[in-house]
């Protein structure tokens, strides 16, 4: 698949993104083995969203300010030596 063609199958997950909504890998890796017509290696989904400057983002797994005090205070012991 060309760059160019790359561009036009990646829009309607662009749209979708540019809305707040997640895309799943899964689903995009599907659509792009319908659209070449053949399995692909795990790879090369990675490597064609990095190519057109997607990256991934994800929300942190806790909220630093839910940890308990005790936490938060042998945390900071642990950065001042």
């Amino acid at each position: 698949m060309s760059i160019e063609e790359e561009k036009e199958f990646l829009s309607t997950y662009t749209k979708q993104a540019e809305a707040g909504q997640i895309i799943d890998l899964n689903e995009l890796k599907a659509a792009y083995i319908e659209k070449v017509g053949h399995s692909i290696g795990g790879s090369q989904i990675y490597r064609m969203l990095e190519r057109h400057g997607w990256r991934k983002v994800m929300p942190r797994s806790k909220h630093p300010q839910k940890a308990s005090n005790e936490a938060i205070e042998a945390s900071k012991k642990l950065n001042q030596k």
